[in-house]
C-alpha cells in the first residue's frame, strides 16, 4: 500500500512538469514570437517583458494555439 502511494505520488509529480509552460521562440525589437502551450494568456507576460527592453508594447498579431506572435510597437 505504502509503495503505490508513494509511486502515485512520485507520478503526479513528474506530470507537473511536463506542462507546457511559455517560452520566447524568436524575438526582436520589431516582433516577438511566443511558444505558449495553448493558452494565450500565458503569453502576454512574457510579450510584454520582451517589448519593454525596447520601450514598445505588445499587439497580438495571430496565434494558431502553440504560438503567438506579437508585433512590439511603440506606445
Amino acid at each position: 500500500m505504502c509503495r503505490s502511494l508513494a509511486a502515485f505520488v512520485l507520478a503526479l509529480a513528474l506530470a507537473g512538469c511536463l506542462e507546457a509552460h511559455p517560452s520566447v521562440h524568436h524575438g526582436d525589437a520589431d516582433s516577438v514570437e511566443i511558444t505558449q502551450g495553448g493558452d494565450i494568456a500565458n503569453a502576454w507576460p512574457l510579450a510584454k517583458r520582451h517589448c519593454a527592453q525596447f520601450e514598445r508594447v505588445p499587439q497580438l498579431i495571430d496565434s494558431d494555439g502553440d504560438t503567438a506572435r506579437f508585433a512590439c510597437i511603440r506606445p
